[in-house]
């Protein structure tokens, strides 16, 4: 990764311009940070408090269990991919029927925080989001995010290698750049939405075939399911199935803005994108 620094003064602050192709610093601090906080816990990703603005103006925060980073794990993005793909865009995923859906598409501006316990560290995400409804959701729209842009070869990987390789042939050649490996990405959103929901367990699965959250709970067992597959009857058992897969709203967040505190070492970070893969990072107070 091409890392160009530079440090000025600025209202006080020391700032350092991060100009790059591949993970981001915010995102290696991200991840490191997340690995010590396992070690005491073992959850594969911290909740993190949602915030949005309501219909009426007013500020909503709720905690929701984001899936990681599009590309990392399970989030791979389509059939082909062996995992030589990674992204710096942050997924969760919610209801379809559920408030933060109708304040996310009147509002995307969203913020996500949380708090590591046992390292001490707060971490505060600021972005747009962009849904990605099922294809039979009424809601149904395209991904107005344009992804391929978020995503590139993983350190290591024979994409990122052949890269590297043809930058450095291209270079000599007409003493400049050539497109990168992402222009080129073939991204499947559903894909990814599917095995989003696939890896949840059979009990949140069956959660989102529920009638519609925050409404006043109807006094019929049936429509509550445990787990879908427990159901006996073979025709209800594929009507919550497809219900459950049409109320899967995965959420991507295209993360512009990051806040690390460390409270252990008196320490205060703000990433800041200026640009495409440019960013910034300021030493500030805790």
């Amino acid at each position: 990764m091409a890392i160009k620094d530079m440090h000025k003064a600025e209202n006080s602050f020391q700032i350092s311009i991060l100009v790059g192709i591949r993970d981001p610093e915010w995102k290696k601090v991200f991840v490191e940070l997340i690995n010590k906080e396992r070690e005491f816990t073992n959850e594969r990703f911290p909740s993190m408090a949602l915030a949005t603005v309501d219909v009426e103006g007013r500020p909503a925060v709720r905690t929701v269990s984001p899936r990681g980073f599009v590309g990392d794990g399970f989030l791979r993005i389509s059939k082909e991919d062996k995992g030589q793909w990674t992204s710096d865009v942050l997924t969760f995923c919610t209801h379809a029927k559920s408030n933060k859906v109708r304040e996310l598409v009147d509002t995307n501006e969203v913020q996500l925080v949380c708090w590591l316990p046992n390292i001490r560290v707060q971490i505060r995400c600021s972005g747009h989001a962009h849904l990605l409804f099922h294809p039979e959701n009424p809601n149904y729209t395209t991904l107005s995010l344009d992804i391929r842009h978020r995503v590139w070869p993983r350190d290591g990987t024979a994409a990122e290698h052949e890269e590297v390789r043809e930058q450095k042939l291209k270079a000599r050649e007409i003493g400049g750049p050539i497109d990168p490996a992402n222009a080129k990405v073939e991204i499947n959103d559903e894909f990814i939405r599917e095995q989003a929901y696939l890896h949840h367990s059979p009990v949140i699965q069956a959660w989102y075939s529920w009638p519609a959250p925050g409404k006043v709970r109807i006094s019929n067992p049936s429509l509550y399911p445990e787990e879908i597959p427990k159901i006996e009857d073979e025709t209800e058992k594929e009507k919550f199935e497809a219900n459950a897969r049409r109320n899967y709203v995965l959420v991507f967040v295209d993360v512009n803005k990051v806040d690390v505190v460390d409270l252990n070492n008196q320490t205060r970070k703000i990433y800041t994108r200026r640009s495409g893969a440019i960013w910034s990072v300021t030493d500030a107070n805790p």
